[in-house]
């Protein structure tokens, strides 16, 4: 049976690769006294070492921020991202990076606990040989296109890997509305939704899937999100012993073949000094497996935040996971849900581990 489409008034969201001449048409690049203005904000800071707590008043700077807050609003209700480039990273340690990548964060939302350990500031490495069952964006797994439990994320270049890791994002408003197009007859089983495992990271006395289901597509205030992380919403379903039927299948096969098609992605590298910032209700973001050097200090190396903003986006409160946005700090819990693991019982429901066919050389192109 035919599902009706949801109507929205998310147009300027739903973009494809054509929309865009090249990616000047959706990056903001640092010049040398905008650089400069954020190095001294840095050095101003009572511990450069830890800027967490520091807002957007101890980053204000003349000529960066209102450009900023410009990039800010077309993350909010443009596009729903923007490539900044050229954060400073020459004579700089990693702690003095992160507090650059923290200063712009600011002048977009406030950060996220983004764990059970109460970190804001994330960092994107591949933990396989200290972590039997890390979270999957410290491995070095290729990614499909996904939301994360917050409103906004940004991820900054420290180090790229030797090969692989590119960053892939396509927006979910495209796919939405291509699946209305090519495959209405799918929607009832993403628009019903379904239930997440929560990896480990529920409040306790709460179930380790979520209570709710989780709609892939909703539309508040004539807007519409997506929440979508195949993986655990097929660890949900069978935690709950309520595999996905056949129809539920199809329509995520569907979702992510619309979503890694080449022709509605963009897949580029994120370069050293460069940051991208996504409006996470609308903008899946992936990324592509991916070989380190062996030298330590020049391993893939990404710094993230997750960033929220009073009146972002109104959005189901089925999107909420916790109590609060992001991962709330739990004393005695950590993600504890083998993915690889996962992958491997159960391929057919969990798609297995993506494939997005992304060489670095296409990837390398888009710049």
């Amino acid at each position: 049976m035919t599902t009706t489409c949801l109507q929205h008034q998310s147009q300027s969201f739903a973009w494809n690769a054509a929309s865009f001449k090249s990616s000047a048409d959706y990056s903001l690049t640092l010049d040398d006294n905008e650089r400069a203005e954020l190095l001294a904000a840095v050095r101003a800071l009572p511990d450069a070492s830890r800027p967490q707590g520091a807002g957007a008043a101890q980053f204000e700077m003349p000529s960066l921020s209102p450009r900023l807050r410009a990039a800010y609003e077309e993350v909010r209700s443009g596009r729903g991202f923007v490539v900044l480039r050229g954060l400073p990273v020459d004579d700089l340690d990693i702690d003095r990076f992160v507090a650059a990548v923290w200063g712009v964060g600011t002048h977009f939302g406030d950060a996220l606990s983004q764990n059970t350990s109460g970190d804001q500031v994330g960092h994107v490495v591949d933990a396989t040989a200290e972590d039997a069952t890390p979270r999957m964006y410290r491995s070095n797994l290729e990614l499909r296109p996904h939301n994360d439990i917050t409103a906004m994320i940004s991820l900054a270049c420290w180090h790229k890997s030797k090969t692989g890791g590119a960053s892939v994002i396509v927006s979910a408003v495209t796919v939405h509305d291509e699946l209305c197009r090519k495959h209405p007859e799918l929607l009832a089983p993403l628009y019903r939704g379904f239930h997440y495992h929560q990896v480990g990271e529920e409040a306790p006395g709460e179930p380790p899937v979520t209570r709710q289901k989780v709609p892939l597509f909703a539309v508040r205030d004539g807007q519409l999100s997506s929440r979508y992380l195949r993986s655990n919403l097929v660890a949900g379903q069978r935690a709950l012993e309520q595999p996905l039927t056949e129809e539920d299948i199809a329509a995520l096969n569907a979702f992510d073949a619309i979503a890694t098609a080449p022709e509605n992605r963009l897949a580029f590298f994120l370069e050293r000094g460069d940051m991208i910032v996504i409006n996470n209700y609308t903008v899946m973001h992936a990324r592509t497996s991916f070989t380190n050097f062996p030298e330590p200090e020049r391993k893939r190396h990404l710094v993230r935040l997750w960033l929220d903003q009073p009146g972002f986006r109104q959005v189901p409160g089925e999107y909420i996971f916790h109590e609060v946005n992001g991962v709330p700090r739990r004393e005695g819990k950590s993600a504890s849900l083998n993915f690889k693991k996962l992958y491997a019982d159960d391929p057919v429901a969990s798609g297995g581990v993506a494939d997005l066919k992304v060489t670095d050389e296409m990837a390398a192109s888009t710049r």
